[in-house]
């Protein structure tokens, strides 16, 4: 014989049951949407830090760029002197000053005035500074100097004004040719060449003539 509490209990049951099945398979699904959630919200951030990451590295190489120097391999440097002569640098490496402008540094200079004439004289050096507003040279370390009369010259330092071709120098000088030799604490050389003033110490050994 049923009784009433037991159809109730009968029919609660069932009903339990298939909330319970209806709960075991909500539950993969509320883990997918989550894990869904996850990974997207992990996407976004990537996409995020990626893009972070590329605006800084960016403005890394924009600032790298613009506080890197000009520098030119082979560099060669035309003009003519006052005097209508024209001359010619090269180098075998330029760099423009970040700081100033106007200030070129050289690497294994040769200047030669007069160039494509007969006789032209010329003026290497291991180092150099190029003021191009101020249009002078500054050759140091080694510095040779050969006229085109023959005479060969070695100093610590040159100024060359690259306007008159005036040649200067205060650390001294010393050098040979086919009338003697000379040597001196310092020197200018203008007029292209025909004056030549030394000062200091100065030792000059004429050849005879034959």
């Amino acid at each position: 014989m049923r009784t009433q509490s037991d159809g109730v209990t009968a029919v609660t049951h069932p009903l339990r049951a298939a909330e319970r099945a209806r709960n075991h398979r909500r539950t993969p699904v509320r883990r997918l949407r989550l894990a869904l959630a996850v990974f997207a919200i992990g996407i976004g951030a990537a996409v995020i830090l990626q893009a972070s990451w590329r605006s800084v590295a960016s403005n890394k190489v924009q600032t790298r760029a613009a506080n890197a120097p000009l520098v030119l391999d082979k560099p060669r440097f035309t003009g003519v002197l006052k005097d209508g002569r024209p001359f010619l640098i090269t180098a075998e490496r330029a760099e423009r000053d970040l700081k100033d402008e106007d200030l070129v540094r050289l690497t294994a200079p040769v200047l030669v005035r007069g160039y494509g004439q007969p006789n032209p004289s010329q003026a290497t050096a291991k180092t150099g500074l190029y003021r191009e507003a101020e249009h002078t040279l500054l050759l140091t370390d080694d510095v040779k100097i050969t006229s085109g009369e023959g005479y060969d010259f070695d100093a610590p330092r040159a100024l060359i004004d690259m306007r008159t071709g005036a040649v200067s120098g205060d650390a001294g000088i010393a050098g040979s040719g086919p009338k003697g030799s000379t040597r001196a604490n310092a020197y200018d050389v203008t007029d292209q060449g025909d004056r030549v003033v030394l000062k200091g110490r100065v030792r000059t050994r004429l050849e005879p003539r034959p």
